[in-house]
């Protein structure tokens, strides 16, 4: 059995934890990321803990799933949110191997979730489908004949910033209109907000969950502001499904969390706004790893490039 030392970088935390090669969690937690310089910061805070870790388990490898545009044939961070300050240009695999003698594989961070989820969780199984993160944007991974597909500069899959409305709100990409600013869980609270406004109801913040127990307990207009948001989600998931016939769309994040009739109502709506042929084969299903995926397709790209086979058949 072999180990392998698993981190998802993200603004907040950095999760960590270690994997075998059957995909069992030995052990996992987290740390603050840091505040600034992470093109520095954020490879010593892994080669720290992946020495604490070397104390109790002998590693094979180191994975990563980070925030950010990834050359992860070189593991380097091309460009980073404003969450990492300083994170570009970070050679985490050349800066932890130098350090540690361990070889380090690097992935985004919804590329590696969407690997994880193919390998433990909603698209076992599945060689081709779609993976999505409805949270404070709109995140995306594609899966072609298991294998990322990811264009010629590493950019495909920002599903968030397809162009829904041509007049619509400004995105922070700089694009008009894009889908996130309609069908992620910030467009939903400010939709909230702003028709709040309108009707002279001043309300100085509120969550997405208090927005939907509102939905539950019948509120007008939460219910009207769902009805306008599930619709965009589902309109976003047709073009999808239009352009890239993936059979399957696994979706995480936040605002998925609302569980069953959640999906139950996005795949009637998905339904009424796809082509028939598209509509019928075609299954929007929840994510299963949660927190973990990131994690788990780190662990899965680390295997993959170091080619440990005899625990588990990896899909090629």
């Amino acid at each position: 059995m072999k180990n392998i030392a698993c981190f998802d970088v993200g603004g907040t935390f950095i999760k960590y934890a270690v994997i075998n090669s059957q995909g069992d969690i030995l052990t996992k937690n987290k740390f603050p990321s840091p505040v600034n310089d992470c093109k520095n910061a954020v490879p010593e805070c892994i080669i720290i803990k992946t020495k604490e870790l070397m104390k109790d388990y002998l590693l094979q490898g180191i994975g990563i799933s980070t925030a950010g545009v990834v050359d992860n044939i070189k593991g380097e961070i091309i460009t980073a949110t404003d969450n990492l300050p300083g994170y570009a240009g970070a050679k985490l695999s050349e800066v932890i191997y130098k350090e540690l003698g361990i070889k380090t594989f690097v992935e985004n961070d919804v590329n590696a979730a969407a690997l994880g989820e193919m390998w433990k969780g909603a698209a076992v199984n599945k060689d081709t489908f779609v993976c999505m993160t409805l949270g404070t944007g709109v995140g995306g991974a594609i899966v072609i004949n298991n294998k990322l597909y990811k264009g010629v500069n590493n950019g495909a899959g920002e599903l968030g910033h397809m162009i829904l409305n041509e007049k619509g709100q400004s995105c922070n990409c700089g694009c008009i209109g894009c889908y996130e600013r309609y069908a992620s869980t910030s467009a939903f609270i400010r939709m909230y907000l702003e028709n709040s406004h309108n009707e002279g109801i001043e309300i100085p913040t509120i969550t997405g969950e208090e927005i939907m127990l509102r939905v539950k307990s019948g509120e007008t207009l939460a219910c009207r502001i769902y009805d306008e948001f599930m619709d965009h989600i589902a309109n976003g998931l047709a073009s999808i499904a239009h352009i890239l016939d993936p059979g399957l769309i696994v979706i995480g994040g936040g605002i998925s969390a609302q569980g069953e009739d959640f999906f139950l109502e996005l795949n009637k709506r998905f339904k009424s706004s796809a082509m028939a042929s598209y509509a019928e084969n075609t299954m929007i299903v929840p994510a299963k790893l949660q927190n973990d995926a990131g994690l788990l397709g780190a662990c899965y790209i680390t295997l993959k490039a170091l080619k440990i086979y005899e625990d588990i058949p990896l899909p090629v």
